[in-house]
């Protein structure tokens, strides 16, 4: 005998069932979900422009962004959110296909397209991007390749997040073979490439030589500039001599020289002075790396061109000297 419940009871059961639902934990697992996705991709396509303009030159690509320190930054994203990405994702889809999860809540459809919007925005930033450097001179095969790789990363997500919404209906589903082709080809894809960019960035040990040598520079740099105020810049009255030594130098009121701004960062050492004529002197300072001019793509220069009054100090390993002189 079928016993037929009262209209009001059955829906009082069915608010108390969905307000038993965990929403919240939906949207923490879509949200982390997407978001790392996101993450995970961009670095992705930069790494992946990164080993094409290593192996691909361009005399023209000069002052491009994707330098050492940022190809670290867009290397570590990859290697922290794309893991990440990798179990949510897998925690959500088990969780959709046994049921555990509902495929119709808002939470899901609001952040798919949020994400959907999101990807989208990066692909047309990105695709202007590309356009500007093909129309500045940039290489013409260079360009089809950055764009290939931008086009192939947004069809496979937005193709990827089109499956997710038609796949997890509502019924109990497993993930077939051609999924998981998909997904390992994904990951071995990321994985080649992040093992790719460590073979052209430099090792943490060469990095901090190169930046204890660009702190040498810096710092010969400045009192290069304090020695000429000193002396004098143009019309402004200076003493119109150079400093016999350092100690005058930095006893002069209008010259500001940071404590350690005469010394070497790891020795502690000063850097030599020693005037040679009126109006030359010299400084030197003991490097561990070479630095010349081919090497204008260094991270080392990721800060703008100083003053054409001041010298570039290029240099080669062990104790080097620069002739300089006042204005």
């Amino acid at each position: 005998m079928r016993v037929e419940y009262p209209f009001w009871l059955v829906y009082n059961c069915d608010a108390m069932n969905e307000s038993r639902y965990n929403l919240a934990r939906d949207g923490f697992v879509y949200l982390l979900s997407y978001a790392t996705l996101v993450i995970s991709s961009v670095g992705f396509n930069f790494l992946a422009k990164a080993l094409v303009n290593r192996f691909l030159p361009d005399a023209v690509d000069f002052g491009n962004f994707l330098n050492d320190s940022a190809i670290i930054g867009f290397l570590a994203a990859v290697i922290i959110a794309f893991p990440i990405f990798l179990y949510i994702n897998w925690l959500a889809n088990r969780m959709l296909g046994s049921g555990k999860m509902r495929h119709n809540t808002g939470v899901r459809h609001w952040l798919i397209y949020i994400t959907l919007v999101v990807v989208i925005l990066i692909i047309i930033w990105q695709l202007i991007a590309l356009f500007i450097s093909f129309l500045g001179g940039t290489l013409v095969s260079r360009f089809l390749i950055h764009t290939a790789i931008t086009l192939s990363i947004a069809a496979a997500i937005l193709g990827y997040q089109w499956w997710h919404l038609k796949f997890f209906d509502g019924n109990q589903r497993r993930l077939g073979s051609g999924f998981k082709i998909f997904e390992w080809v994904v990951v071995i894809l990321v994985t080649a490439t992040v093992v790719g960019t460590f073979f052209i960035i430099d090792s943490p040990a060469v990095r901090r030589v190169k930046r204890l040598d660009a702190t040498r520079v810096e710092r010969l740099s400045s009192l290069q500039e304090n020695i000429q105020s000193f002396y004098g810049w143009g019309k402004d009255v200076g003493h119109g001599r150079l400093p016999k030594t350092l100690d005058e130098l930095i006893q002069d009121p209008r010259v500001y020289i940071a404590e350690d701004g005469m010394v070497d960062p790891v020795t502690k050492e000063r850097f030599k002075y020693r005037v040679l004529t009126g109006t030359t002197y010299e400084l030197c300072a003991t490097f561990d790396t070479e630095f010349t001019a081919e090497d204008k793509d260094d991270s080392r220069l990721a800060s703008p061109e100083p003053s054409s009054r001041f010298q570039r100090f290029y240099h080669g390993i062990g104790l080097t000297c620069f002739d300089l002189s006042v204005e």
